[in-house]
């Protein structure tokens, strides 16, 4: 039997099988092609080589007749098709094909589990040592996913395999099929023609499973040519067996094989293992070889780091002359390669958008441009600026044809106020900037004078910095791409895009609020303060506070939004699906933080990032606006994307120093919540500090996948340095930090600077995207309109962050037991630990609320971008999904 021979045998095994052992091969590869034979599938059991399967096997004799039927149902009783013929769910006959075929199977199995030839060498890997163990009765039932396309209407296989505890390869089950002259058989058990409804359940009963199967993998076949099917889990009912017939044996047991994958038409099987996680030494080495190894070559295969060499238009323009011509970005994390070897692989199948997501993506993107062309059609025609601020409200946010009204417009809010512009630095678009004042910036030349208003009577700005109440936002790192940004016009025609990098600083007062009391522009400029400012409404400060909100809107977007979760999380998928697998607790908990999130970095540097995209087009930074990105990557660190250490490095930890932060008060108690679950779960594998050691460095598959994230995230083209300060792997503690991290940046910290777009973006003056030229002399509220983005500019700006701010129907959140992320758990103790998970954020979501209803009496709009998880529909939000319109979404798929 192929499935039961041992890699290191080959030649003997070669000559079974009817395969010469060819000179040429060496014994490295010999054994790899013998374990890819055996295995059914593509791989070698080593990281980067791909083997085909030999299309060959064994023959077994026909020893004795066991019978098999197929019992076939939806998990609700209903009736398919199944060969031809109409079947319900616990039929009594089968039909004289099946009946045959279940006499060749028959035949297999009742081989696989008799005594070994003692004149067989290799019997002791073929099958158990003693007298024939007889076969079971096994309810196979396979789960499909909820999108309408995940179904599928045709034929399944599966070959079941055991633990290897009893059996060194497993054994499996069936047998591999015989092929002679006249007779070919496909591989597994045949599940029948039958329609594998999307979010349904669908049953099969065979009766012809060996005892000595405890099943620990199984390979799913899609005979159909739907293309591809989308299993959630595939569970098999049956007893237990050991073969003293102690322990479990005899008693019923569920076997649970989550999957959340697609299975695609082919030959090739997706390798599904039993749900229980295993460390790489804890797996059998034969069942290692075999499949857990294997399956690791079939992603190695597929998924490559590539740079960011795509950003051209077309992406692979040459003409480094051409003005669509986009250098790579060096340094900057590394992508998904989008072709192997040549070869074009587009996005991996199981990380690209599902139909309700595309149906989401599209529908949202149309509905966005329509009611954005319906809104004030006169102005866009013209697209002339407006002379007043009210109206642009009243052309966009009022009347017939009205967009949606952002936040910033709502709840009584005074966008031009100091107080509001400091507030939105806290709890706005981009609460990643503010950070404590040490000492005032070499070059930020002002006096106790200039702020007079905006210091408290008595109160040096020295003493303001000394007491911790003096706070700023940099963007001076924008200043090396204005040289280009900022180029002349041509003679005679006027600056259409200007780009400042200022300097903000910002005074909290005796209410725990920051305001704004100077700002410089650029390096060595002027200073403006409000004080002075003595035009009527003080359009002059409000441009400046503009410039500011201009240059964070480039910092966010590219920087705060796109590099550091977009862009690093590719990283961290990509690492995860080439090294570990999937028994691998790790990839179990770290999986369902990735959804979508290749798909939508790939649309975005086909659509969003590149030449001539959304971002050049409407942001001030223009095509130097991912040259910015990659300036921010020079000073990235890892351990500074960790919630508590960023808040640290800015300086604004304390609530002394800063009492309201909401982005800082809530995400604590986020990031709290899931260090405590991430940790509780780590221990239950790695056990506790000194266990985890040696642990740790034994997992050879955790150190592959540590090393694969600080390459591609290093500096380096082709290697990471230790000069990068990579935070240690040594202990369990340390591996829940970096968890926690790295799910914290795929989760929270997205929504916290995704989600709040539409709120802040959508009306430009508060937010503008970009600025059209440098500051006049003279302000007034006409000249401020002429500076902000055109009207078709500003249309296109919202219909972008209406999209991208929206959540889908499908979304998964942090801390749901019906998704994805519990489905994947299925020791107890892992469960147990998700489930208090759950608990503790039922209860941070008691003290957000709280926390909101105390800063509403202050005049503050409720913090709600890092609320984990609500049913509730917000009257005012065009989109209406069954898990409700706030939350923090478990990857970054938007």
């Amino acid at each position: 039997m192929a499935g039961a021979l041992s890699a290191t045998t080959f030649p003997a095994a070669a000559r079974s099988a009817g395969v010469a052992a060819a000179g040429p091969l060496s014994s490295h590869r010999r054994a790899d092609v013998a374990a890819a034979q055996e295995r059914g599938v593509l791989g070698g059991g080593h990281h980067g080589r791909l083997f085909s399967m030999l299309d060959s096997s064994l023959s077994s004799p026909h020893t004795g007749l066991l019978t098999r039927h197929l019992s076939c149902g939806d998990g609700d009783g209903k009736l398919f098709f199944h060969g031809g013929q109409r079947l319900v769910a616990d039929r009594a006959a089968c039909t004289a094909a099946h009946v045959a075929r279940s006499h060749r199977r028959a035949a297999r199995a009742e081989a696989s589990v008799s005594t070994p030839s003692v004149s067989d060498p290799y019997a002791p890997y073929a099958v158990a040592a003693g007298a024939a163990v007889g076969t079971k009765k096994a309810k196979i039932s396979i789960t499909m996913g909820d999108n309408m396309n995940d179904g599928m209407l045709g034929k399944a296989r599966i070959v079941i395999v055991g633990d290897g505890k009893e059996v060194p390869d497993g054994p499996r089950a069936p047998a591999r099929p015989e092929e002679n002259a006249s007779t070919s058989e496909d591989d597994g058990y045949d599940l029948g023609f039958a329609l594998w409804r999307n979010g349904k359940t669908v049953s099969v009963t065979i009766d012809d499973l060996p005892k000595n199967v405890n099943p620990a993998v199984v390979l799913l076949y899609n005979d159909s040519s739907h293309g591809k099917w989308f299993v959630k889990k595939v569970e098999i009912e049956t007893e237990a067996y050991t073969s003293d017939g102690g322990g479990d044996n005899g008693k019923t047991k569920k076997y649970v094989f989550p999957c959340f994958s697609f299975v695609p038409t082919g030959d090739n099987a997706r390798i599904i293992f039993e749900g229980r996680s295993q460390l790489p030494w804890q797996t059998p080495q034969r069942l290692s070889n075999l499949y857990r190894e294997g399956a690791l070559d079939q992603q190695f295969a597929v998924y490559k780091f590539d740079e960011y060499n795509d950003l051209s238009k077309p992406a692979d323009l040459a003409d480094r002359g051409s003005p669509n011509f986009r250098p790579r970005l060096r340094p900057y994390p590394k992508r998904q390669a989008t072709a192997v070897s040549g070869t074009s692989v587009g996005i991996p199948r199981d990380d690209n958008f599902d139909l309700s997501k595309i149906t989401d993506f599209l529908t949202g993107a149309a509905k966005a441009q329509a009611q954005a062309l319906l809104a004030d059609p006169v102005q866009l025609a013209s697209n002339r600026p407006w002379k007043t601020v009210n109206g642009l409200i009243s052309g966009l946010f009022e009347g017939v044809g009205a967009l949606r009204k952002p936040a910033i417009l709502k709840h009584g809010l005074d966008w031009k106020s100091d107080k509001e512009f400091g507030r939105q630095t806290l709890a706005g678009l981009n609460p990643m900037e503010i950070t404590l004042v040490k000492e005032l910036p070499a070059g930020f030349v002002i006096s106790d004078d200039d702020l007079t208003g905006a210091l408290p009577a008595g109160l040096t700005l020295a003493d303001a910095v000394s007491a911790n109440r003096v706070f700023i936002l940099d963007y001076s790192i924008l200043e090396a791409i204005r040289p280009i940004v900022n180029r002349p016009p041509p003679a005679g025609k006027e600056w259409n895009r200007y780009l400042y990098a200022p300097r903000c600083l910002l005074f909290r007062d005796d209410n725990g609020d920051v305001i704004p009391m100077a700002i410089q522009l650029e390096a060595g400029g002027k200073v403006y303060t409000s004080a002075k400012d003595t035009g009527v409404g003080k359009w002059q400060w409000t441009l400046a506070k503009a410039y500011v909100a201009s240059a964070d809107s480039s910092v966010h977007q590219v920087a705060r939004h796109f590099l550091q979760t977009h862009a690093v999380c590719e990283v961290y998928l990509i690492a995860l699906r080439r090294r570990l697998s999937e028994l691998h607790p790790l990839f179990k908990l770290l999986i369902p933080h990735f959804r979508f999130t290749l798909s939508i970095n790939y649309r975005a540097r086909t659509g969003l990032i590149n030449a001539e995209g959304i971002i050049e087009d409407i942001f001030s930074g223009g095509s130097q606006s991912m040259a910015a990105s990659a300036e921010v990557f020079k000073t990235w660190k890892f351990e500074d994307q960790a919630l508590p250490n960023n808040l640290e490095k800015r300086g604004v930890a304390d609530v002394n120093v800063l009492p309201y932060y909401p982005y800082r008060d809530v995400g604590t108690k986020i990031w709290d919540a899931m260090h405590k679950y991430v940790l509780t779960y780590l221990r239950i594998y790695y056990g506790e500090t000194e266990a985890s050691r040696e642990f740790i460095v034994k997992d050879k598959e955790l150190v592959a996948w540590w090393t694969d994230v600080k390459f591609g995230n290093s500096k380096f083209e082709y290697s990471f340095s230790e000069v990068e300060e990579w935070p240690k792997l040594e202990t369990v503690e340390d591996l829940a930090f970096i968890c926690t991290t790295i799910m914290w940046t795929a989760s929270a910290q997205h929504a916290a600077v995704n989600f709040c777009q539409y709120d802040y973006y959508a009306f430009t003056p508060n937010h503008p995207a970009a600025t059209r030229r440098p500051m006049p002399d003279k302000v007034d509220e006409k000249t401020f309109m002429e500076v902000m983005p055109l009207p078709r500019d500003q249309v296109t700006a919202i219909s972008v962050v209406d999209l991208l701010s929206a959540f889908s129907d499908d979304e998964e959140y942090i801390g749901r037991k019906d998704q994805t992320a519990y489905g994947w758990l299925v020791d107890p103790a892992a469960k147990e630990a998700y489930e208090q998970f759950c608990n503790d954020l039922d209860y941070v979501e008691k003290e957000v609320q709280a926390y909101n209803e105390l800063n509403k009496t202050k005049g503050r709009l409720p913090y709600k971008y890092l609320f984990p998880r609500t049913n509730r529909n917000d009257k005012d939000n065009s989109s209406v999904t069954p898990n409700g319109t706030e939350g923090i979404p478990n990857s970054v798929s938007i």
